[in-house]
């Protein structure tokens, strides 16, 4: 009988085991890596005199999420660009579709680096940008840098955001 019970309590503690590493790779640990871009969730805005930056994130579901990033120019909008942040086998991506460029193809940067407060996407193979970095400054702002090289000189451009809303 003891001999019984030891062995029910082996297999009782196998069959835990094995329930709970199963739950750690197919629930929320699984999209772990895409949880450090929440905070980019919101309405982000930045003035300047060349024009308005507006970025819209949103979370769709565990792996993904979206915006939209638009420029206006004295009421025109002169730039607009849908993008998805994705976690697909294990890794973060940043897909952008700019309105009007590169074929209107989508574009991935991978995630190459990653802190809580700062998100490095780079796609080597791009004209420009090769680099995108999102630093988040405070609970309500944020600074994205765009970078690569054009004609064999580097270039960059920054944006910092405020935060206007959340969404």
């Amino acid at each position: 009988m003891n001999q019984r019970l030891f062995i029910l309590s082996i297999m009782t503690f196998l069959f835990v085991s094995c329930n709970e590493n199963k739950q750690e790779t197919q629930g929320k640990p699984l999209y772990a890596k895409i949880k450090t871009a929440g905070w980019l969730s919101g309405n982000w805005h930045h003035s300047s005199e060349e024009g308005n930056a507006t970025e819209q994130w949103r979370r769709v579901n565990d792996s993904t999420y979206a915006a939209e990033s638009f420029i206006i120019v004295k009421n025109d909008t002169v730039f607009y660009e849908t993008m998805h942040l994705e976690q697909r086998a294990g890794s973060v991506y940043c897909i952008i579709n700019a309105k009007e460029q590169n074929k209107n193809e989508a574009v991935s940067f991978k995630l190459t680096s990653s802190e809580p407060d700062i998100l490095v996407f780079e796609n080597p193979q791009h004209d420009f940008p090769t680099k995108i970095v999102y630093n988040k400054i405070g609970e309500d702002s944020l600074f994205a840098e765009i970078s690569g090289t054009i004609n064999g000189k580097e270039r960059k451009e920054g944006f910092p955001f405020k935060k206007l809303s959340s969404l």
